[in-house]
């Protein structure tokens, strides 16, 4: 038996035990209590300050203190929980506790006038932690920090995170770059499950993270390095988990509503955006409903109005989000179920107009899920999670071509419209089990399955110079450039976290994802005649027209270890594996690319695959918080599109001439780098007053063709300073994000990039003010953004970035 096999079969045999297991009675003897209040470091209470109790299971329960401040939870099993208490412009607090059976703690919280804060993540181990008792490089953007950036689009959040930068313009393109990497060789997760799907294409395009509301979002995770052994394919330089508002917790007595409202306007572009929701909790159910509507036209770069500032023409877009969530509760039991759908219109592709103009007509997205959880069904099983959900993407991308008459040119005109409609279906199977006090194991199982089918229309007006003069000849089709065809992935894995002694904890993951990837005979798309029998061997391509099926097998693992020399002190290091299975458009797309020349694709791609290794040091003191991590990636089979030779050396062409390339796995390729992060307070007249920063220095190599690599940001700092009052009522704060001038680029990139990508200096101003009390919170958020009004684009971004911007939110909870 092959080493795969045998440990496909334990794991498989470790889910069918937990799942045995876990009909076993629920029942919810020796529930214990917990309470207390939140407090100042006068000792004055704390209101609405806000509660979350949270098990190494992920399951989290959350209060807000009355307006004594006092807390509570009620019916809790017994075990380890992390009890993390937080209010805004107060330093964030977080307990490891154990609660017995039938005991009734009493916790008090006294928080500093800060904002450090301690943070927890479901990502790092899919279970949850402190950040600091992770070998995973984590940044976690809490709520408050999104409710205050301001800002138009998820997108915008990660160019202040260390390690990160963007890809492309816009309030709806714009996408997460990590350690150099973006695309579809970042993970996109939205509550744990996949955003990303099989058919958009890495080269150019990429998972829309416009298709989460931000209005939507509680917090977001972002694991820079490999999470491949966690979650399967596309995680190569890194996951980002995007963890949305859920219903409210049951509360201890009777039903309890409540609701907010947000709107924001952006002065730049006229952009606006409303949301509204609604919510209740009782013993039994909690329910959550949602709206959005956003507006955003086309924006205006920096510069002066009469020289190089302008509107940036095909750059807006609309849409709106609905939300519903309900949440019933068992004895020991949840079942919550929920509804979420995005429609976008009129999305541009920023700078891309005229001669040649691209836009999305619409990107839409409709997804159902559900999830059933049991806590301590039968020890040592502390949690079973199974969860399954339905998601629906359609896109439309179009683009025309239209070159005007001349005297001696009729002209030319193109209009393509192509529409991908994915089906997608997953469930997750996950045990969390707790043999010890020491120990956590978190054992499960994953799938999923795109199924893919694109529709598509051309219509043409070519010259005819054979006439005299020479006259326009109209023809249409509707060929295909990709064939209907399923993407399945079926995973088991298994994390241990244990504890070796107190000040020593050990990592480590396995994980054996399992693909099957088929194309079916599809009506309209064919091979180029062009072709010779020994050109489509050649291309390996034989059979693609009738349908083709891959098979393939990967295994990867991970361990970290985390050491406490002190309370206030963390040193990690992990080594894991991370990899990318080609999708649908690398090993099927055959046609004309939207940037030239005549595309091939490739079945017989093998996965891109890398070793991650990170080392970090961590240094959390109650006057100083700081973070310095070294990592190292280095990546085989990476892909990268070739022109394409026969067995004699010869290039392939069409018969006009065109030249014809393909994805091949071609490249050994290697990122390192260093990322530092910052906090320091110190007390002024009673106020708090903070400088905070990052710097990230990042370099990255061609192997193959000794070289540097063309998308590499090499240096990236964020400085800024915070000044709130003793009660957080007022708030401001001011940041600068540099980014330095990058020369070390290939000959290639540099003669047609007409030299090195330029650094630029940006400036934010953002004030705010609060207004709390036991029923409600009301938060104004003011932004000035580039108060320079400068001229510049992200690195490796054709289209310019977003001018001066005055903004302005609005929150109100009640």
């Amino acid at each position: 038996m092959s080493s795969k096999a045998e440990c496909g079969r334990i794991l498989l045999l470790s889910i069918f035990l937990s799942l045995f297991s876990s009909f076993s009675v629920y029942g919810k003897e020796g529930s214990a209590s917990l309470g207390g209040q939140v407090l100042d470091p006068s000792g004055a209470a704390i209101p609405r300050a806000s509660l979350s109790l949270d098990r190494s299971s992920a399951q989290e329960s959350r209060q807000m203190t009355d307006g004594q401040g006092h807390y509570e939870f009620r019916c809790l099993t017994p075990g380890r929980y992390y009890l993390r208490a937080v209010a805004p412009g107060f330093s964030a607090e977080l307990r490891e506790i154990t609660v017995d059976a039938g005991a009734e703690l009493t916790i008090d919280f006294y928080l500093s006038v800060t904002t450090l804060s301690e943070q927890i993540s479901v990502t790092a181990t899919r279970t949850v932690g402190a950040t600091r008792d992770t070998p995973v490089s984590m940044s976690v953007i809490d709520n408050r920090q999104v409710e205050q950036s301001n800002v138009t689009t998820i997108g915008d959040l990660f160019r202040q995170v260390p390690g990160a930068s963007t890809v492309s313009e816009g309030p709806f393109r714009v996408r997460p770059r990590i350690r150099g990497l973006d695309s579809n060789r970042i993970l996109v997760l939205v509550d744990g499950e996949r955003l990303n799907n099989t058919r958009t294409s890495t080269a150019n395009s990429g998972i829309e993270i416009g298709l989460v509301d931000i209005d939507t979002v509680e917090r977001v995770e972002v694991a820079r390095g490999s999470g491949s052994v966690l979650y399967g394919t596309d995680a190569l330089g890194g996951t980002i988990n995007i963890i949305t508002r859920n219903v409210p917790p049951a509360p201890a007595a009777a039903l309890r509503l409540s609701g907010g409202f947000r709107s924001f306007y952006s002065s730049n572009e006229t952009g606006r955006r409303g949301s509204i929701n609604f919510a209740g909790s009782s013993r039994q159910f909690s329910f959550r409903v949602g709206q959005t509507l956003d507006r955003f036209p086309a924006y205006r770069s920096g510069g002066s109005e009469d020289s190089e500032g302008r509107k940036i023409v095909n750059s807006g877009y609309h849409g709106s989000s609905t939300n519903a969530n309900v949440r019933f509760y068992l004895d020991g039991q949840s079942l919550n179920i929920g509804y979420s759908q995005r429609r976008a219109a009129d999305i541009g592709v920023p700078g891309v107009a005229g001669t040649f103009n691209a836009y999305f007509p619409f990107s839409n997205v409709d997804k159902v899920r559900a999830a059933w959880q049991v806590e301590n069904p039968a020890p040592p099983l502390s949690h079973l999670r199974v969860s399954g959900y339905y998601q629906n993407q359609e896109r439309n991308f179009t683009n025309q071509l239209s070159v005007p008459t001349s005297r001696f040119f009729p002209g030319l005109f193109r209009f393509s419209e192509t529409i991908t409609d994915t089906e997608t279906v997953g469930f997750d199977v996950q045990t969390t089990w707790v043999p010890s006090a020491r120990d956590v194991l978190v054992v499960g199982a994953s799938f999923f399955r795109d199924r893919n089918e694109d529709s598509r229309f051309i219509d043409r007006l070519d010259p005819n110079f054979r006439t005299s003069p020479p006259s326009l000849v109209a023809s249409q089709d509707r060929s295909r450039s990709v064939p209907d065809a399923t993407y399945s992935d079926f995973a088991v894995f298994i994390q241990h976290r244990y504890e070796l002694a107190d000040w020593l904890r050990l990592v480590g993951g396995l994980r054996v994802d399992r693909f099957d990837i088929n194309s079916g005979a599809t009506a309209g798309f064919d091979l180029p005649v062009d072709f010779t029998d020994e050109q489509i061997v050649d291309l390996g391509v034989q059979g693609l027209e009738d349908g083709l099926n891959v098979d393939d097998t990967s295994v990867t693992g991970d361990f970290g270890v985390v050491v406490h020399p002190r309370e206030d002190l963390s040193l990690t290091t992990r080594i894991g594996h991370s990899f990318r299975q080609p999708n649908l458009f690398e090993r099927f797309f055959t046609d004309f690319g939207s940037v030239g020349g005549f595309v091939v694709g490739n079945p017989k791609l093998e996965p891109e695959a890398g070793i991650n290794v990170d080392t970090s040091v961590r240094y959390n003191h109650s006057r100083f918080r700081a973070t310095t991590t070294f990592f190292y990636n280095r990546y085989r089979n990476f892909l990268t599109s070739r022109f394409a030779f026969d067995r004699n050396g010869d290039p392939i062409s069409l018969l006009d001439g065109t030249g014809v390339s393909q994805t091949v796995n071609a490249a050994r390729v290697r990122t390192w780098g260093l990322e530092m992060e910052f906090e320091a307070p110190t007390q002024v007249a009673g106020a708090a007053l903070i400088l905070f920063g990052n710097l990230s220095y990042l370099r990255g190599d061609d192997l193959n063709r000794d070289e540097p690599l063309n998308f590499i940001t090499p240096v990236k700092a964020i400085a800024g300073l915070r000044w709130h009052d003793s009660r957080n009522r007022f708030w401001s704060e001011y940041g600068a994000r540099i980014v330095a001038r990058q020369g070390r680029l290939s000959s290639a990139f540099l003669d047609v990039n007409d030299g090195p990508e330029p650094g630029f200096v940006v400036h934010d101003w953002r004030v705010g003010l609060n207004f709390p009390t036991e029923t409600y919170r009301l938060g104004l958020t003011f932004g000035f953004l580039n108060i320079g009004n400068r001229l510049y684009s992200e690195q490796y971004t054709t289209a310019p970035a977003r001018g001066r911007a005055l903004t302005a939110g609005l929150n109100m909870d009640f």
